[in-house]
């Protein structure tokens, strides 16, 4: 099957392959770089200084000891000083980013509209982690992601001719920025567990406002999983809420029996709309 049928701008065969492999390889060392967002940003550490380090001995980690999913790997999962365990998320984000930005860049043949779409999605899958993790995330993580990604959509388009993809991408964005400002004016304080994740709304306006410019069968699939997926974990959630009240036991993310997933309604619908929009886009 063709991704998004023709592409202005968009190459074929054995370099199409080409630039997906190189997006594999770049999605690898953004996997990286997201972990060292994903556990310094709720912290409100630097994301550029120092170098990685083990949380454990505090020793900071060689070049050799950085390399995605190889160094894992060849560590075989633990600190070459202290031996504490490396958990396996850090090796699993490195992949998923990779195959992420694989898929998006074969979704839109190679051209220069995928590298805004890579940035939107390397930004929701931080947000998210930060959100299962059971921390609010930085509004600035979203708010540069978006920034960012919605600048090269923008340039890629006017450079390909995408006028569509550039005009609705901008109105998703705005009404994603709309949405997220009224939520953030009910419950400033992002107390209501079915709104957290809620700086991931411009970017979904961008990324499904954009492939609006494609056709509207991509927006209506990625509502429409929004809306099923947020509505089956406020099921849980609730649920939850019940269990709790009835046995005076603490909730919230982070309590040890949450489901992380469906406890973060709003950032898993959110992620659902992405995956289920590019890959009926596809």
């Amino acid at each position: 099957m063709t991704a998004f049928g023709t592409v202005a701008g968009s190459v074929s065969g054995p370099v199409e392959w080409l630039v997906v492999v190189a997006a594999g390889v770049v999605g690898l060392f953004i996997g990286s770089f997201l972990n060292v967002v994903v556990y310094r940003a709720p912290l409100g550490l630097s994301v550029s200084t120092p170098r990685s380090f083990c949380p454990t001995c505090d020793r900071q980690l060689e070049w050799w000891e950085n390399v995605p999913l190889v160094s894992w790997l060849g560590l075989r999962g633990r600190c070459h000083t202290c031996h504490t365990a490396i958990s396996p998320r850090y090796p699993l984000v490195e992949a998923g980013t990779a195959v992420s930005f694989v898929l998006i860049t074969w979704a839109w043949h190679g051209s220069a509209l995928s590298a805004g779409y890579c940035v939107l999605a390397a930004t929701a899958i931080s947000v998210a982690l930060i959100e299962y993790g059971g921390a609010r995330s930085p509004l600035s993580v979203a708010a540069i992601g978006a920034g960012v990604g919605q600048v090269l959509i923008v340039g890629a388009a006017v450079w390909l001719d995408r006028l569509a993809v550039l005009g609705w991408s901008l109105v998703g964005l705005l009404a994603g920025t709309i949405l997220f400002g009224a939520l953030r004016a009910r419950d400033p304080d992002c107390r209501d567990p079915r709104w957290h994740g809620r700086s991931l709304l411009p970017v979904a306006g961008c990324w499904l406002g954009g492939l609006a410019g494609t056709g509207v069968r991509p927006l209506i699939a990625g509502l429409a999983a929004w809306v099923v997926a947020e509505a089956v974990c406020l099921v849980v959630v609730w649920g939850r809420i019940r269990g709790v009240s009835r046995t005076g036991a603490r909730a919230g993310p982070g309590s040890g029996a949450d489901i992380p997933v469906a406890m973060v309604p709003l950032a898993t619908g959110v992620l659902a709309a992405l995956v289920v929009s590019l890959t009926v886009a596809g």
